[in-house]
């Protein structure tokens, strides 16, 4: 991540060490000087993670995903969905049960967000009763390697940190649903 810093100024605003079952990963998170863009950079912790098996499907480093803004992301992903875009495995029925107490009082309808696969994250409703969430939810690849992550914003401009292991087990999921990972072999 030297390069861009050293190249375009950005810095480093967020790490990440993510375990899954079958694999892992590191991530650094940075951001250009004004804040508007922001790069994830990926490294793989084994031989067999999704970061190996994009830089061996696609012959080196590139684009993972593109992550776009929206304004109801619950129409959006209707939308996107009819015009035939596939989304990630949703997550388990207990991930929106305990999105209440990991993001204290929101009030997305937690029927609505299982119905679409709709991820949460943020810090909820803070002092003075300002709401501060952000809604994901990422499709499956749609051009060469190249997924997209849908985004609302309500006043939370993370990166979706507590969605970052969900999201991570559902590339883990695709990848054993296409074979590229042995479901009986987890990470030792």
């Amino acid at each position: 991540f030297k390069f861009y810093g050293d190249l375009f100024k950005f810095h480093e605003i967020r790490f990440f060490d993510i375990e899954g079952k079958f694999t892992g990963l590191l991530s650094r998170a940075l951001t250009s000087p004004c804040g508007r863009i922001r790069i994830p950079i990926n490294e793989d912790r084994g031989e067999k993670g999704q970061i190996v098996e994009y830089l061996n499907r696609y012959k080196g480093e590139g684009i993972q995903h593109i992550a776009v803004g929206a304004k109801d992301i619950y129409a959006a992903t209707d939308a996107i969905a009819e015009n035939g875009i596939r989304f990630m495995p949703k997550p388990p029925e207990a991930y929106y049960h305990l999105s209440k107490d990991r993001v204290i009082g929101h009030d997305e309808p937690l029927e609505k967000m299982m119905k679409h696969g709709i991820l949460i994250d943020g810090e909820g409703v803070v002092d003075g009763g300002e709401t501060r969430i952000l809604l994901q939810i990422f499709s499956k690849t749609v051009i060469g390697p190249i997924f997209f992550e849908f985004i609302q914003r309500k006043g939370d401009d993370g990166f979706g940190e507590g969605n970052f292991k969900a999201l991570f087990e559902s590339i883990e999921a695709d990848q054993i649903a296409r074979g590229v990972l042995d479901d009986t072999k987890p990470a030792a």
